[in-house]
């Protein structure tokens, strides 16, 4: 059985990692940019109808596939090709790994024929890559991905900051990112589980962390609510992709102040159709643990505060990743085939 349609994952995106570098111009800013190029799936492929390469194989299977890799720029470059995990991100919605993360799942079982490849300008090839299925392999869906990139040059160095002004530094690093699911046949369920709540303070206020986890072997896609009575909260959600065998922590803005006491949580969450779980319990926040809470909030407002240009650097990157996404849409629109879809997180 393929995935469902209401569960999908990622098929193709285009990503620029932004890592700013901050000193006290708004007229000024430094940085550098990565090349991008353009990749998709080789004709041939196997392919789910979103695009994304779709496996169906049983354990100690080997299947090779291959990625259309395009150099758009006037100019030769190298670019990495490697695989990558795929995780659930803390909002839910798949997550694939950033260029050079350490691999420990499924992102093992791809090896790519050619992890660094040269291209001159305009130039086209394809890059193999094999899926190996380990042997002992249970029944589901599993989730990695490939990474295409062109690596930053060097690091950039932090602009120097002139008197009464800011400087703003960023880094860009794009990639294409293409996700590989392998199915293996048999009895397959998402089993979606909440195994706690803690406060955490932030600039913004409390946060209440659900801890979740998918425990099941296949994708997960619903809605929840958290509900909090004395607070008179009662937050609803919609839980994007959630991949089978990964947990996470996530975040709920709660109370602008740390409110003391024994809160009774409700969390209740329906998924995959018919299938619904729920929790409950208490979350304290007195004694040694609120004072502590209440320091962390006072420390984090007044880091924010502290920063007098924070409103300027956000505004900048807004505006930079906007200009970027634009152009990526422009690229990829001209690129992209007749017939071939391309979806996002």
């Amino acid at each position: 059985m393929r995935m469902r349609r209401s569960t999908r994952a990622i098929v193709v995106m285009a990503v620029a990692f932004v890592a700013c570098c901050v000193s006290a111009v708004p007229a000024r800013a430094g940085g550098k940019s990565s090349d991008s190029v353009g990749a998709k799936p080789a004709p041939g492929s196997s392919l789910s109808r979103g695009g994304w390469f779709l496996l169906d194989t049983q354990p100690g299977a080997t299947l090779t596939q291959a990625i259309h890799i395009t150099n758009t720029n006037s100019h030769a470059v190298s670019a990495h090709v490697e695989g990558v995990d795929a995780t659930t991100s803390d909002h839910t919605g798949v997550q694939l790994g950033r260029p050079g993360a350490a691999v420990a799942s499924v992102g093992r079982w791809i090896v790519v024929s050619t992890p660094e490849i040269t291209l001159q300008p305009q130039e086209q090839r394809d890059v193999s890559f094999t899926v190996r299925v380990p042997l002992g392999t249970k029944p589901g869906q599993y989730l990695a991905g490939v990474n295409i990139y062109v690596p930053l040059s060097s690091q950039s160095t932090p602009p120097s900051a002139p008197k009464n002004g800011v400087a703003l530094g960023m880094d860009l690093q794009f990639r294409r990112a293409i996700a590989v699911e392998v199915d293996i046949a048999g009895a397959r369920a998402p089993k979606i589980v909440v195994t706690g709540a803690g406060p955490k303070a932030s600039s913004q206020g409390i946060v209440l962390g659900i801890h979740m986890a998918n425990q099941g072997n296949a994708f997960a896609r619903g809605k929840g609510v958290v509900r909090i009575p004395d607070t008179n909260t009662d937050f609803s959600f919609d839980m994007d992709t959630f991949v089978p065998g990964t947990a996470i922590v996530f975040p709920m803005l709660w109370t602008k102040s740390v409110v003391p006491g024994r809160h009774q949580v409700e969390v209740d969450i329906d998924y995959d159709g018919d299938r619904r779980t729920t929790w409950n319990g208490v979350v304290t926040i007195e004694g040694a643990g609120k004072g502590d809470l209440e320091a962390a909030l006072r420390n984090v407002k007044a880091q924010a505060a502290s920063g007098g240009f924070n409103w300027l650097l956000v505004l900048a990157a807004v505006l930079l990743l906007a200009f970027v996404a634009g152009a990526i849409a422009l690229r990829r629109r001209a690129r992209q085939p007749a017939g071939f879809k391309y979806q996002s997180i």
